[in-house]
């Protein structure tokens, strides 16, 4: 149980919620009601991280998942639809299981993934963030994790570089179909830097870590992969600047009305 808690506290490294005080007072409940409702908790949690993760691979991979390497999150509108429908069911299912049948322990782990849940939709339909925020796009092809961390053979973590990197246009076409046509200025500002730092980071800082592999194939193919992610990365920027940064406005403020 407590490898389950700590799974669960791991997979949601967004959560910054701290839940006070301890569970409301209840009767108390059976040994055997305990174990079933903990049962479908675990089955719907369980399910949920899975899928969590499959739409944002790269978050697998820094956790250490490694079935997710090479994978790139799909920004495509049907894509974002199908996300969004899945968190709202997730939560819905959640609401609907019997609480008093959570022992105490699990009952925080429901509270803690259920605001988990509704925080990932506050970021869709609240802030928005892939129709208002182009950093969103503009960050999507970070592949440090690969050289930072020596969890395979450089030549395998090269070819999952590649498969990353070839979805550069499918990503920056995403940005370029999702976005609204007037943007928050500062968010504009900032992508514009973001892409064009992640121009120079493939085309200096990736380059030099992977000099010393030695595979001509390998390296064609990234070689190819990575020229054609940097001109997207710097094509996006300049969209961002010629086309969006002229019509930005100033309403990035998100307030209190949303926030409630």
């Amino acid at each position: 149980m407590l490898g389950y808690i700590y799974g669960v506290r791991k997979l949601l490294p967004l959560l910054v919620i701290l839940l006070a005080g301890c569970a409301p007072h209840r009767p108390p409940v059976s040994s055997s009601a305990n174990a079933g409702g903990n049962a479908d908790f675990s089955r719907l949690a369980d399910r949920y991280i899975a899928d969590y993760l499959g739409w944002r691979p790269q978050t697998g991979t820094a956790l250490g998942f490694h079935e997710y390497d090479g994978k790139v999150t799909d920004y495509s509108q049907a894509s974002l639809a199908a996300e969004l429908a899945r968190l709202k069911s997730s939560e819905q299912r959640l609401a609907e299981l019997n609480t008093n049948q959570l022992s105490t322990q699990t009952l925080h782990d429901y509270r803690i993934l259920r605001s988990a849940i509704q925080r990932e939709i506050f970021g869709f339909e609240q802030m928005q963030t892939y129709s208002q925020n182009p950093m969103a796009y503009a960050g999507a092809l970070d592949v440090s994790i690969y050289i930072k961390r020596n969890f395979a053979p450089l030549e395998d973590r090269v070819r999952s570089i590649t498969a990353i990197l070839e979805q550069a246009p499918q990503i920056v076409s995403a940005a370029r179909a999702n976005l609204a046509e007037s943007l928050p200025r500062p968010q504009v500002e900032t992508a514009i830097e973001e892409a064009d730092g992640t121009a120079d980071f493939l085309g200096k800082d990736l380059v030099a870590a992977l000099k010393d592999v030695n595979d001509e194939k390998l390296m064609a193919a990234f070689n190819a992969a990575n020229r054609q992610a940097i001109s997207e990365m710097r094509g996006y920027a300049a969209y961002l600047k010629e086309q969006k940064l002229p019509k930005a406005n100033d309403h990035y403020a998100l307030g209190r009305e949303k926030y409630v």
